[in-house]
This record gives structure tokens, C-alpha cells and sequence, in this order.
């Protein structure tokens, strides 16, 4: 190992190893060329090897060369910096940095420019790469002008719908208003009806529930009258559909209730019904021809005269309770709508007369607390249910059952939406 030949010989095969690495070290890194370039070659994203330390642009595909307009032996002469307006150098360092220190960044906020000087929006996704022995940033950038445009115009139409559904809904508020405007006061009723309350929860802005009250002065041949008798006459009412439709359903009603005050052939609760089952049919059809309506309204009516202490109650597809001494008394009203029977099919309304105690309760209500799903097992709530309920409660202070009904309401339903609108009125003589 001392003579000349054996350093000789050493020495001979150093070199060879060494140019065996120095040659494996190219084919490596021209396979790695040939694998990035098959990459860079097969998508439409614009895709750049960034020299991490001086931001030269090593390599880049045809779809980076279509995006930025530079020719590509031109483009291969830029940095990364050169594709960024100058306005943003400093953003454009600083993700270059933070690529470096997390190994990878998605990033939307710093556009190119391209040869033209026009900015291009694009969503980049960076990844630090080694590429044949040196660190490089591997960019791939999408244009996303077109998206922005979209998104823009999407936002703009958005903007668009939701002032139309803001201007809807301050209508429909305001027509809520016109509504209560109509509905009876509590004061006023309170005078005919000392110990009353009402339940009322529509289900949206407006209600196709209504109630309604009046204090007549009957002349003698009415048959509800004696000698100068007054009446206060309470309605529930429940018109077909609830929301908008509804709520034009009910401003018809209401009309049609005030003009049985002034009609002759109108002297009782069941005339009533009779009355208005005609006017609406007459109302809704006249150019049946043309269009056909269907709808209707369930009904339930009471007329009380105080100094005879009676009571005359008429129902269409309605029920009404009266308790006594804890008893519950069931008057039910006749199976046929307001509106919707033909002359053929209908039949006059019934008209039930009670002879009125000292602390008799009665309730009317339409049909949306006892259909409200709910519960532990999200079923009906059922008008057995809604019965003994209003049974349990009836002794308590009007004010108090109105709290209770709807807090009952409320936990039954729970989760659940609301089916339907509510109305309740509790009346205690």
C-alpha cells in the first residue's frame, strides 16, 4: 500500500466511484426531469419549479406559458417575483417564506401578472419539493377569474333576492297589521265577556284564523231578543289555508260576519252560518267560468243574551265545550264547510240553545292545537287530549289558562314546526 501503484490504484478507484455517483446522480435527476415534465404536461394549471433561494423560475409547463403570455425560454429567464406586481413583492417573499417553514400553502390572495401587465386571479397550491438534489417550490396555479366573475354575479343576484324577499316580508308584516287592526280588542270583548281570554298564534306573519265579536242591540222580533235585549255574539274562524291565502280568506269573512249584523233574514248563530255560506259562494264564484275556487272556512259562532242567560251556539265542521261543575258538554257543529257545498248538497246549519249557569265555561277553538304533531313520540296532539287538558285547567283564573294552554303548546311541539294556525277562546259566564 506504500508504493507508487497501490496510491495509483486508489486513487483510480475513487474516480470511478465517484463518476459511477456523478452519473447516477443524472439519471436520477433526468428521470425526476421526465417525471415533472410528464406532470407539467398533462394539465391545464399552470405549473412552476421556484428556486427557493433566488425565486428563479427552473422549469414550467405550456399551460403556465398560455396563462402569463411569456414565450418560454423567456419565462424560464423570470423569478417568481417578476410575475407578481411590485405592489406586492413583500406579500409575495412573505409566502415564500411560509411555504418554506410549513412545507406546503394554499393560498388565493396574490394574483400574477402577465406578460401584457393584465392581473390574473389564481388559487395556488404550494409544496416544497427536492428536486435533483436542490430545494424548489413546486407551484400549481388554477385561473380563477371566471369562478371570481361567477361568484361575484351569484352574490350580486343573491343581493337581488334578498332585498325582493326583505320588501315581501315588510308587506306581508304590514298586511299582519291590517289584520290585528281588524281582530277585535280585548277591551272590547272584555266588556261583553268579563272572564275571557284568546289564544292566538299564527303560524306565519298573517293567519287564516280570525276571531270576532260584536255587541248587538236586537230588535223584538228577533227571536235571540226580549224586550230591548242585547247579544254579544263571539266567532272563531278558520279559513282554508293558512299565510297569505289564508289571511285574504279572512279579510273576505270578517266582511261577510259585519253584514249579518244589518241582514233581516239573520237571527240566529245557524243563520249566520247560512248567511255566509251563500254571500262566500256568491263572493268567490261569480266568474266560476273563468276560475274555479275551492276554499271555504270552518266556523264556530255564539250568541249570548245576558239578561235571559242564554246561549245559542252554531258550528260548521266545529265542536264547542262547555264545563260544568268538572263535566264536559260537547256541542257539536254540523259536517259542512262554509263555502264549498253546493245548492244541491247543503243543508242548513243546526242551532244549539243552552240554558247558561253562573260559572259555566265555554271553548272555541279552531283545529290547529289539537293537530300540532309533537310530544315524546312526534305524534297528534288529538282532541281527546286537547278535552281533558282544557278540563284539567278550567278552574284556574282565565289569564292563567291562556299561560297554561300555551305553554302546553309549546312543549308539546317542541322541535316540531308548527302545522297550523292557533286559536283559542276561553269564555267564563
Amino acid at each position: 500500500m506504500n508504493s507508487t501503484s497501490d496510491i495509483v490504484f486508489v486513487l483510480s478507484v475513487c474516480i470511478a466511484a465517484y463518476a459511477m455517483f456523478m452519473l447516477a446522480k443524472n439519471i436520477r435527476l433526468k428521470r425526476e426531469v421526465k417525471s415533472f415534465q410528464n406532470i407539467f404536461q398533462h394539465t391545464n394549471d399552470a405549473l412552476l419549479l421556484i428556486d427557493i433561494l433566488d425565486g428563479r423560475i427552473e422549469y414550467a409547463n405550456i399551460g403556465a406559458q398560455e396563462m402569463l403570455g411569456y414565450p418560454m425560454e423567456q419565462l424560464l429567464q423570470k423569478t417568481i417575483f417578476d410575475i407578481h406586481s411590485k405592489e406586492q413583492l413583500t406579500r409575495s417573499s412573505e409566502v415564500i417564506a411560509t411555504v418554506y417553514e410549513q412545507k406546503g400553502l394554499i393560498y388565493t390572495d396574490l394574483p400574477f401578472v402577465s406578460a401584457s401587465g393584465e392581473k390574473i386571479d389564481v388559487e395556488c397550491s404550494a409544496k416544497v419539493e427536492d428536486f435533483g438534489g436542490k430545494v424548489v417550490i413546486f407551484i400549481s396555479a388554477r385561473d380563477i377569474r371566471e369562478r371570481l366573475r361567477l361568484q361575484a354575479q351569484i352574490k350580486k343576484q343573491s343581493e337581488i333576492i334578498e332585498q325582493k324577499n326583505k320588501d315581501l316580508i315588510d308587506s306581508i308584516t304590514y298586511a299582519k297589521n291590517i289584520q290585528h287592526a281588524i281582530l277585535p280588542s280585548d277591551s272590547a270583548m272584555q266588556e261583553g265577556f268579563p272572564e275571557m281570554f284568546v289564544l292566538y298564534i299564527p303560524k306565519d306573519i298573517v293567519s287564516g284564523d280570525f276571531y270576532w265579536y260584536n255587541n248587538v242591540k236586537l230588535s223584538t222580533s228577533n227571536k235571540l231578543a226580549n224586550e230591548g235585549g242585547r247579544v254579544e255574539v263571539i266567532a272563531a274562524v278558520d279559513c282554508t289555508g293558512h299565510g297569505v291565502p289564508g289571511a285574504f280568506m279572512s279579510l273576505v269573512g270578517y266582511t261577510l260576519l259585519n253584514q249579518t249584523l244589518t241582514a233581516p233574514e239573520v237571527n240566529s248563530p245557524a243563520d249566520v252560518l247560512g248567511y255566509m255560506n251563500r254571500e262566500l259562494q256568491k263572493t268567490l264564484n261569480k266568474k266560476q267560468e273563468e276560475i274555479a275556487i275551492n276554499d271555504g272556512m270552518d266556523m264556530s259562532i255564539c250568541a249570548f243574551n245576558r239578561q235571559t242567560m242564554k246561549l245559542n251556539y252554531a258550528g260548521a265542521n266545529h265542536v264547542m265545550y262547555l264545563i260544568r261543575n268538572s263535566e264536559v258538554w260537547t256541542f257539536d257543529g254540523d259536517k259542512q264547510a262554509i263555502g264549498l257545498q253546493s245548492i244541491e248538497q247543503y243543508k242548513p246549519y243546526t242551532n244549539h240553545e243552552v240554558d247558561v249557569k253562573k260559572g259555566d265555561v265555554i271553548y272555541m277553538f279552531t283545529d290547529g292545537y289539537e293537530d300540532q304533531f309533537g310530544g315524546p313520540k312526534g305524534k297528534k296532539y288529538r282532541s281527546s287530549h286537547f278535552r281533558e287538558f282544557l278540563q284539567s285547567i278550567h278552574t284556574n283564573a282565565m289569564p292563567k289558562q291562556k299561560e297554561l294552554l300555551q305553554k302546553e303548546f309549546t312543549d308539546w311541539k317542541g322541535y316540531h314546526e308548527q302545522l297550523d294556525d292557533v286559536l283559542v277562546i276561553g269564555i267564563r259566564f
